[in-house]
């Protein structure tokens, strides 16, 4: 009986845990668009919302797995462990980015979380932990920022370079499309070969032929909207088809963080649920809470995302806000095809990568705010020892209360 209160409780708390990190992170997808002044930062979020919720109810599955046995063998531990556990994690690692959001610093709740599992971790049986798989981890959430900085740069030269001439529509046209093609594709072939199974051959040629779909309808939205294919018009519109992609994005990479290390004790629960069921319901909640979280403290991260690390305008957003997007996409989908699941990465890391890019491509140093920088990268290393300790402290604390140990 106190096992299963407790599992309750849990549940509210991965709920809390979803609720932060949608009012940190709503500030990684759309943060480009509001810094650009391509959109108010109200429907910003609002997109933010619905697309995020999508992607993780579609794709968070994916990702799921890795958060919640890539780490730890659980298998060894008995459910009461690893049910208080589960809330030790989900609790420390909610506290941190709640009181990171409150002071407007945009940090990693995949750090957050892995910190919380590490915590209890090492207070339980530190041989159970997998440090290879967490080396995997920690290799990509370093390489995360990396590459999305020289891509965001990389984009940025390109960007410039093709619009400092006069084109023709139908070129400017041909590049948008094919812009968004790319994001359709990758999501399209995740969806048909991960959830619904399909052979890596038939999703292939499949999502080749459906993903025309999305860029059409992206030319006609865009055609009568603006009218004509001109540049800065181009650029803005591309910042908001992307943010609504990079939100997808963050559904299926982050959803895990909030509700993947629930997977194992709902299924000792709800022993008669198939895997898929579980993975399925918890992403549903984890949706929700997003959701909610970007609608209420949203702004408090974007405003020092989108204005306070560099000036962005709409050629250097679309350069963000793309390479952004598509390292995310690449640690999602990707590995799904080579090791079976996807990679966690930080997203709001490869977001102010991102950022930090395109700064240092227009104006070197000068471009980027070294004070605001300076605090987000202190809140980035505080952030798994910090919440590492506060999980310890309070696993010891529960552990002893419903005498577990």
């Amino acid at each position: 009986m106190i096992e299963l209160l407790i599992y309750g409780i849990g549940i509210l708390l991965a709920f809390f845990m979803a609720w932060s990190m949608g009012a940190n992170d709503a500030s990684n997808p759309t943060e480009c668009a509001v810094g650009a002044g391509v959109i108010s930062m109200k429907r910003a979020v609002v997109l933010f919302a619905i697309f995020a919720a999508l992607g993780g109810i579609m794709l968070g599955p994916l990702v799921m797995k890795t958060v919640d046995r890539g780490l730890i063998s659980r298998g060894q531990l008995s459910p009461e462990v690893v049910t208080v556990g589960s809330l030790t994690a989900v609790l420390s690692a909610a506290l941190w980015v709640t009181f990171s959001t409150w002071r407007g610093m945009p940090v990693s709740t995949t750090h957050s979380i892995i910190g919380g599992v590490l915590g209890f971790g090492l207070i339980v049986a530190p041989s159970l932990i997998q440090w290879g798989t967490l080396g995997i981890v920690v290799l990509s959430l370093i390489m995360s920022p990396i590459l999305s900085l020289l891509l965001a740069v990389g984009l940025f030269y390109f960007f410039r370079a093709y619009f400092r001439k006069v084109r023709r529509e139908r070129s400017n046209l041909f590049l948008i499309c094919s812009l968004v093609y790319v994001f359709a594709f990758a999501t399209l072939v995740s969806i048909f070969k991960q959830i619904l199974k399909w052979g890596t051959i038939e999703a292939i040629f499949s999502s080749f032929l459906l993903a025309l779909i999305f860029p059409t309808l992206s030319a006609y939205a865009f055609r009568r909207r603006y009218g004509k294919f001109e540049a800065t018009q181009s650029m803005s519109y591309l910042l908001i088809v992307v943010l609504c992609f990079s939100a997808f994005a963050f559904g299926a990479n982050d959803m895990a963080n909030a509700t993947g290390v629930f997977i194992t004790p709902t299924q000792n629960l709800m022993g008669t649920l198939p895997e898929g069921g579980v993975m399925l319901m918890l992403a549903a909640v984890g949706a929700l809470g997003v959701a909610i979280g970007g609608l209420t403290w949203g702004y408090k991260v974007i405003n020092t995302a989108a204005y306070q690390v560099t000036r962005l305008d709409p050629l250097s957003g679309a350069a963000a806000e793309y390479s952004n997007a598509i390292t995310v996409f690449l640690f999602t989908v990707v590995p799904t095809f080579l090791i079976g699941f996807g990679m966690p990465i930080s997203t709001t890391q490869s977001s102010i990568g991102s950022i930090i890019g395109v700064g240092l491509a227009m104006k070197g140093l000068t471009g980027i705010s070294k004070k605001t920088t300076g605090k987000i990268l202190a809140f980035w290393i505080l952030t798994i020892p910090c919440v590492a300790l506060l999980s310890m402290s309070l696993f010891w604390l529960f552990s002893h209360v419903v005498a577990i140990l």
